[in-house]
């Protein structure tokens, strides 16, 4: 049993991580709001970015404090749950549609920016100059997103993010919560690393066991409470948004900004496993939306055993990539 120094630094890390997590959303909604930016753009930056700051500010803190196996775990595992759990505990609750206008952009670009983060780290360790790249596809993609989203609004097109902005509170509370919301994600984002790092090294695992499951599935707790609020107002095309955005930032924003403390070469687990997984994942959840599937109940608890599959096959070492080269001979 791990010292209960370390379990108190690590879930009480994830718990502070929520509530300073939730304080950024809503501070920046509230100052979006005063600036006079629409639901609709505000939205694009808080379902990609707001909810996805636990996975920045966690990984870029396990880069700095030598720890990349966490970050990239972190990274890696958070895709995964975002699909497999995300998508799936509000339809347990409250079935919707997926999919919606507007989200074909952001489709494209996570099943291309899953295939390059798979390749490249494949060939070559993740370094700043990979880092700088990733960072400068993501800034073109939300400035696009952003002009997109105004025409859109101009043209009366709605699209998933025109109701993905609720509680924005006044501008006295917002300007209080940005701060206290970013300096508890830096406060969080230590507790967890110092945590995470002397649990792996008690149980013996390897650390980006501990990025792949207990990380991934804290950190994706912004999402998952995005999508019950989503899906009890039957806005499937949101829960979509939010997943598709979150998972875009994740490996463009986190991966960027933590291949700036590179290099790092990623672990041979990852390509041997987690990565085929994550792209699999990528691919259902891309059939689920452009064919606007209704996720009920039936198709929830599917994805939670597929997760549970995946967390089975991540203990006993499943190697796909060696199964797919016996396969094929």
């Amino acid at each position: 049993m791990p010292e209960p120094i370390l379990l108190i630094s690590l879930f009480g890390g994830l718990l502070l991580m929520a509530l300073a997590g939730d304080l950024l959303v809503r501070g920046t909604l509230g100052l979006g709001r005063a600036m006079g930016i629409s639901p609709l753009v505000a939205g694009i930056f808080i379902v990609g970015f707001g909810t996805s700051a636990p996975e920045m500010f966690i990984s870029a803190s396990a880069a700095l404090n030598g720890n990349p196996g966490l970050a990239i775990g972190n990274i890696v595992g958070s895709n995964i749950a975002n699909i497999l759990m995300v998508a799936a505990i509000p339809a347990l609750l409250f079935p919707y549609r997926t999919g919606g206008a507007g989200q074909g952009r952001a489709l494209f670009l996570l099943l291309l920016a899953t295939a390059i983060w798979i390749g490249m780290t494949a060939i070559m360790p993740l370094d700043p100059l990979i880092g700088i790249c990733f960072l400068l596809v993501l800034v073109g993609y939300t400035g696009y997103s952003i002009f997109a989203a105004r025409h859109d609004e101009i043209a009366g097109r709605g699209s998933y993010h025109s109701d993905a902005v609720t509680l924005n509170p006044p501008v006295w509370r917002a300007i209080l919560y940005v701060p206290l919301g970013i300096a508890g994600l830096l406060y969080a984002s230590g507790m967890i690393i110092s945590g995470g790092e002397g649990v792996a090294r008690h149980l013996r695992v390897p650390e980006e066991w501990i990025g792949l499951t207990i990380l991934a599935l804290g950190t994706s707790l912004p999402e998952i409470g995005a999508g019950l609020a989503a899906a009890f107002r039957q806005r499937g095309d949101v829960v979509a948004g939010n997943i598709l955005g979150s998972n875009v930032f994740n490996l463009l924003g986190a991966g960027g900004v933590v291949a700036l403390f590179g290099p790092f070469q990623v672990a041979p687990m990852f390509l041997r496993y987690d990565h085929w997984v994550m792209a699999a994942t990528a691919l259902v959840f891309a059939v689920l939306v452009m064919l606007r599937v209704r996720m009920g109940r039936l198709l929830a608890l599917l994805l939670l055993l597929i997760y549970a599959v995946y967390i089975y096959g991540l203990v006993v070492g499943t190697n796909l990539m060696a199964l797919a080269q016996m396969v094929t001979g």
